[in-house]
């Protein structure tokens, strides 16, 4: 998908060109850029000679894996900053987890992440309109909405999951059906997404579905090809990468407009007449209308570009939960799973789901949801040990005179990249045991060991403190050690929606389906900075009978 697109297009009989504008460009940026990294600051991959930095640079794309772990070991589990070369050109300021704090105090006038975002994700060409990362009013959306509206859409969200499955899976119970994971999920989530993004009956429509989808692909596209082009020629080039992205957008916008304008003008009547029979939808749409006119923000009301916000939410919520959920699958199927021959950790979780459903009323909730613990523990482990990015936390400094690290003895200038290094931190045995390995139900086992270590007091003080100590080992938690969300207070606000949608769709995938496991797990692709899943590998799933199913 993302990859193949890439591979397609830089494989054609004029290579060579790409890979010229790959080198010039680099070049070009470390001749004509300012520079953005401290002095005496050590560099991994670095050698001397001609060009050293350049070289680098170049050099990284296939190393990143070897440079993070020398990068690690020598500098960041030592309390040392260093500088590590990445493939664009733009060199990164990497901190040791001691300086992690420090990273996520400063203000957002000093180190930012929107700033970053619009750099990195070519915002003024991938999205359409350079205002749409510049000001993301859709982040400040749902960070005030999603977390207090998510209650009442959880049982939709259970039908859409259910839905979902149901069309692509099959509901044959006798044969079984082979299913392309990645491409199956694409659809599976975009559907589950635009659920709460946009509500019925769009969000099963497949026009639609394929635009969103489509475009959240194509941004990668679009964003990985950009770096192959010298900076004076970004302008013309990004703009041509981009033409996909504008059709994805009109596609899917022909769609929703007439949806957004409805509801517009439904909003408008409502509050004029409010005798005016119509129920105001809970999702997306409506709690940016409503944040747009509490905050009077009158170019948020505008139709079109309340359908241009849709494109930066689709993209984080199915870009990033495709890649987890299919990662996620074949962790839990591969045989390294499997650690008695009695249950699979699918066996597990599926039990789990139908007690909890059961004692729930054949119904869910937060609280019900809350329980769910070893499925949360898996999709929690599977981002943990196969996490798709490998440098995490990214700041950019927007500040004119920099900013300055005063325990260290250095200042970062303007312009300057700085994070810490996510891939090595979750992959630490000191911090992890047998790091390395999947271990589905590492988390559900550490917090019924928390419950019971603090079961033999009385009280309920007790019961509060082992209910806040489980709480910080749920998937939807960030800390200094977990970092797939980010963390802070720029973790990723769609956390929550996340952490609900996969256990339910694990849950409704175990109750309902019987999952063959895998005679091996489908090797992960190191691609520059991002470690891809398998994009064609297959699962084998076939529909419990009736009577199988216990609900």
């Amino acid at each position: 998908m993302v990859l193949d697109a890439i591979i397609e297009r830089l494989s054609s009989p004029f290579i060579w060109i790409p890979l010229l504008f790959a080198c010039v460009s680099i070049l070009n940026s470390r001749i004509t850029a300012r520079k953005t990294t401290p002095k005496g600051l050590p560099w991994i991959g670095k050698s001397s000679g001609l060009f050293a930095e350049t070289r680098a640079h170049i050099s990284s794309f296939n190393n990143v894996r070897q440079w993070l772990g020398e990068g690690y070991k020598k500098y960041s589990q030592n309390g040392k900053t260093y500088i590590f070369p990445d493939f664009s050109g733009k060199p990164e300021v990497i901190l040791p987890a001691s300086e992690m704090r420090w990273l996520l105090d400063q203000p957002d006038s000093v180190l930012s992440v929107s700033e970053l975002h619009d750099d990195i994700l070519a915002g003024p060409y991938a999205f359409t309109d350079a205002h749409i990362l510049k000001d993301p009013f859709h982040e400040h959306v749902i960070h005030k909405s999603l977390a207090r509206r998510i209650s009442p859409l959880i049982m939709d969200v259970w039908d859409e999951v259910g839905c979902a499955l149901d069309d692509t899976w099959g509901t044959d119970t006798e044969n079984w059906k082979e299913v392309c994971v990645f491409e199956n999920m694409m659809n599976v989530i975009a559907r589950i997404s635009n659920r709460v993004f946009v509500g019925l009956p769009l969000c099963r429509n497949e026009t639609y579905l394929k635009s969103m989808g489509a475009f959240a692909q194509d941004v990668m596209t679009t964003t990985i090809l950009i770096r192959f082009v010298p900076k004076l020629l970004t302008p013309l080039f990004g703009r041509l990468f981009a033409i996909q992205n504008h059709l994805h957008h009109r596609q899917g916008a022909a769609l929703s407009l007439p949806i957004i304008k409805e509801r517009l003008a439904n909003i408008r009547r409502k509050a004029s007449d409010p005798g005016f029979l119509w129920e105001e939808p809970n999702d997306y749409l409506t709690w940016h209308i409503r944040l747009a006119q509490k905050e009077n923000k009158l170019e948020e009301l505008e139709p079109e570009r309340i359908s241009r916000r849709l494109l930066p939410i689709n993209f984080a919520a199915i870009h990033t939960t495709v890649f987890t959920i299919t990662n996620c699958l074949f962790d839990l199927l591969s045989p390294q799973a499997v650690k008695s021959t009695a249950e699979t950790p699918m066996d597990v979780i599926r039990m789990e789901a139908q007690s909890n459903y059961f004692l729930a009323g054949g119904t869910w909730s937060k609280e019900s949801l809350a329980h769910l613990t070893h499925s949360d523990s898996a999709v929690r482990e599977s981002m943990r040990v196969s996490n798709f990015l490998t440098r995490g936390l990214l700041r950019k400094v927007v500040a004119k005179d920099g900013v300055e690290n005063k325990k260290g003895g250095w200042r970062l200038p303007y312009g300057a990249y700085v994070g810490v290094d996510v891939h090595s931190i979750q992959h630490d045995d000191e911090i992890y045991e047998n790091a390395a390995a999947f271990d589905a139900f590492r988390f559900a086992r550490a917090r019924e060991e928390e419950y019971s270590s603090d079961g033999s007091s009385t009280g309920g003080q007790t019961e509060k403190k082992s209910s806040l100590e489980s709480k910080k080992l749920s998937l939807s938690t960030t800390s200094g050690t977990f970092l797939p969300f980010g963390h802070g207070r720029h973790a990723c606000p769609g956390r929550f929606l996340v952490s609900h949608e996969l256990k339910m769709l694990l849950t409704y995938a175990t109750m309902h389906y019987e999952i063959e496991q895998l005679d091996t797990r489908p090797p992960n692709t190191w691609f520059g900075q991002h470690v891809i899943p398998d994009m064609k590998a297959t699962i084998r799933v076939r529909r419990r009978k009736a009577e199988d199913i216990r609900l």
